[in-house]
């Protein structure tokens, strides 16, 4: 360890850090022993106990969080303190890959660490990790095969105006059609994709596979002599004329993963797709959710800038159920707001979710942004997100998602669908 590194000795007992606290250093133990420990269940819990050559701080000061656990010295110990400048020039010089690396085994810790936590009440917390791990460990090779074999698939639900009931894009949702397990959804195999790193090759074929659709979905809707797109709903005879703007041609939103956008160069090669299909880019709604502006907002704003610049749209998902802040809607360049089901589900029958659908609706017109609805299954939710001019909506009542080619029948069909 180079001399020049400043170094710092604790007491026996002596707090290093605490768990909440601000993550500005990492420390790497010359000697002594040091415990790491987190508040669990109303207890301190010992995750693990360092000795001389461990690295222990890192997490925090990488993603630039809070602590989540607390260093203490266990006897007299001294390390050696690595600030986050220090860090930050050493990963601006280090090789792509290496930093690759670095980020997906600092996931698999956070992981671990987290799970360690979990099960501490179980009596036997080493026995559901280990399983917990191989299973994680073969699911991450199945998932190296199914990007190679090209396994996975993508569905596309549709998006009505609200206004006119007729069809004015999809969104992309990624399926695994698994040899042996038949048809596997996102809750299946996106954390540990994640966690890998691996979401960043199937995000770029769901791109790829998600703009080759909108141009045929696009071609079919609009050709010489089509008609207008049909009502998908048996309400659309019933409510008012759609919007201008819903003539526009079908759009697409995708869900683009906090992990893509981590690497400027990622924003480019996303950038570089959707101008090489032939797509107006102005059709491309990115869907981000709201942990990738909480993680990283500097990264974040800049992240979205070039995407901006690109000429795609951005879309908020799930609105209103994370960490939520309105300051988000002046500090990052938002286009649309996706309301979350949860609202959507219970407002027919809770006055609360009906004015917080009614205030965030009111809230995007104000800031000149649209609304989908999320997760639409009833006729009365339909109506309500009609009476307070929510813009789009999809969700089961309309159409669930649909492989490529039941979608291109349901853009063709004349018929309500339910």
């Amino acid at each position: 360890m180079p001399d020049q590194l400043p170094r710092e000795q604790f007491a026996a007992g002596e707090q290093i850090f605490a768990q909440g606290d601000l993550g500005d250093k990492a420390y790497f133990i010359d000697r002594g022993s040091v415990d790491i420990s987190a508040e669990q269940g109303g207890r301190r819990v010992v995750i693990a106990r360092l000795k001389a050559g461990d690295l222990f701080g890192e997490l925090a000061l990488i993603n630039q969080q809070t602590r989540s656990a607390t260093a203490v010295a266990v006897e007299p110990t001294e390390v050696v303190a690595i600030t986050a400048a220090q860090l930050d020039r050493a990963l601006k010089g280090a090789n792509p890959l290496l930093r690759k690396l670095l980020q997906v085994n600092l996931g698999r810790f956070q992981w671990t660490q987290q799970f360690m936590l979990q099960n501490t009440e179980s009596g036997d917390a080493g026995q559901p990790l280990e399983k917990r791990a191989k299973r994680d460990l073969a699911l991450e090779k199945e998932i190296e095969t199914a990007i190679g074999e090209r396994q996975f698939e993508m569905h596309y639900q549709p998006i009505i105006a609200l206004r006119g009931g007729n069809t004015v894009g999809f969104e992309a949702l990624m399926r695994w059609r698994h040899p042996r397990r038949g048809l596997l959804y996102p809750a299946e195999f996106i954390e540990v994709a994640e966690r890998t790193g691996q979401i960043v090759e199937m995000g770029r074929f769901a791109l790829e596979e998600s703009l080759n659709a909108l141009k045929a979905f696009q071609m079919l809707s609009s050709g010489a002599g089509a008609s207008p797109r049909p009502p998908l709903t048996a309400l659309a005879e019933a409510a008012p004329e759609p919007r201008p703007r819903s003539r526009d041609p079908l759009f697409m939103s995708i869900n683009v993963s906090g992990r893509q956008l981590f690497e400027l160069q990622e924003i480019d090669t996303i950038g570089d797709l959707v101008m090489a299909s032939g797509v107006d880019p102005k059709q491309v709604k990115l869907e981000i959710t709201e942990s990738l502006l909480v993680d990283d907002p500097g990264h974040a704003a800049a992240a979205l800038q070039m995407l901006r610049e690109y000429g795609m749209k951005i879309a908020l998902d799930d609105f209103g159920t994370g960490y939520s802040s309105l300051s988000y809607l002046h500090q990052f360049p938002m286009d649309t707001l996706k309301i979350d089901q949860t609202f959507v589900s219970t407002m027919g029958r809770d006055p609360k979710s009906y004015r917080i659908v009614r205030a965030i609706v009111g809230l995007a017109q104000e800031l000149g942004m649209e609304t989908i609805a999320e997760g639409i299954e009833r006729n009365n939710q339909l109506a309500g997100l009609r009476e307070i001019e929510c813009d789009y909506g999809q969700g089961y009542l309309m159409s669930r998602p649909a492989s490529f080619r039941e979608a291109r029948k349901l853009l063709q069909s004349r018929q309500a669908r339910w």
